[in-house]
């Protein structure tokens, strides 16, 4: 408790911007890193520092071979320190009055590229529309890297079709789409009845920026005791269109992904033979961003499309 104490009181007597230092050393694990992020120079944030010392007692960083490393008791102050950062940046942006046409904010994301077809093209469209400075930045992020990303404001959303920790995060349903089975135009599978027997019998193309595990439709062949066999694994989507209309492969896809990267002209539909869940599509954000109007508007922009179908992307 003493110790708890002894944090809180420092906490209390630092300056802001010391803290900004602080959580800019930890990420960066550099001091001269840090001053090129924060654009001051390397003496500044080693003066900086020096006091963080000082009222903690602690060295907080120590050096190592690649820069600095933190002590524990800097493991121990970062998430209360970012949290807390995190939370005036949202205050400090909802006391100005949020105006698309004149915002020059980065909102990044973590999304699949179906995703950012599906759903980040539409949102570029609006911002372009309105002639906005907005910038959009995608990396996607491992799984179970999401929910700590949103709680760092390091990602301000992530469209997942997995279950994240819903630990101070909120959610909304974005798509819910079948699977089918995806072949070029003249395939010979097209000649014999479709069945469970012939889609076994054949090579599959499988899409996943996962490196291990069972997908959706593995998993649900698993089920049934049956496995299919996979030549050619890649990491994006749209890579798709060339490798199925140059070979024999079959893809199990969302049908969505059919519409919007495929197209009808070069390929044959045809039902999955089996039963797979439907793939739930599910935009993520951290609760402490909620009132936010800029995240607000974002959302909404990202959700409007889909109440109907026939409105395709378009943003109205």
């Amino acid at each position: 408790m003493r110790g708890q104490n002894m944090i809180s009181r420092n906490l209390y007597r630092t300056d802001l911007n010391l803290f900004v230092v602080f959580a800019t050393i930890f990420q960066e694990r550099s001091l001269t890193r840090a001053a090129e992020v924060l654009h001051v120079t390397q003496p500044a944030v080693s003066a900086s520092l020096s006091k963080l010392r000082e009222l903690f007692d602690d060295p907080l960083f120590v050096r190592c071979h690649h820069g600095v490393k933190p002590t524990n008791l800097a493991q121990t102050l970062i998430e209360p320190v970012r949290d807390g950062l995190q939370a005036l940046e949202i205050t400090f942006q909802e006391a100005e009055q949020f105006n698309p046409t004149t915002s020059a904010r980065t909102f990044n994301f973590s999304v699949g590229d179906l995703a950012e077809v599906l759903f980040l093209t539409p949102l570029v469209s609006a911002i372009h529309n309105k002639s906005s400075k907005i910038s959009v930045r995608n990396r996607h992020a491992p799984d179970n890297e999401v929910n700590t990303k949103l709680a760092k404001g390091e990602i301000d959303f992530a469209i997942e079709f997995f279950d994240i920790d819903m630990t101070n995060l909120k959610r909304t349903l974005l798509l819910s789409d079948e699977f089918v089975c995806v072949l070029r135009k003249n395939h010979p599978a097209l000649k014999s009845q479709w069945n469970l027997e012939t889609y076994l019998s054949l090579d599959h193309l499988h899409i996943s920026n996962r490196t291990k595990g069972p997908g959706f439709v593995d998993r649900a062949l698993e089920q049934l005791d049956h496995n299919r066999h996979i030549p050619v694994q890649v990491q994006h989507c749209l890579v798709g269109f060339h490798m199925l209309k140059q070979s024999d492969l079959c893809l199990t896809i969302p049908r969505e992904f059919v519409n919007h990267c495929l197209g009808s002209k070069s390929f044959e539909m045809r039902p999955a033979p089996f039963p797979i869940p439907v793939l739930e599509l599910w935009l993520y954000w951290h609760e402490m961003t909620n009132p936010s109007l800029a995240h607000q508007w974002v959302r909404d922009l990202i959700t409007s499309p889909l109440a109907s179908q026939a409105r395709g992307f378009a943003f109205e």
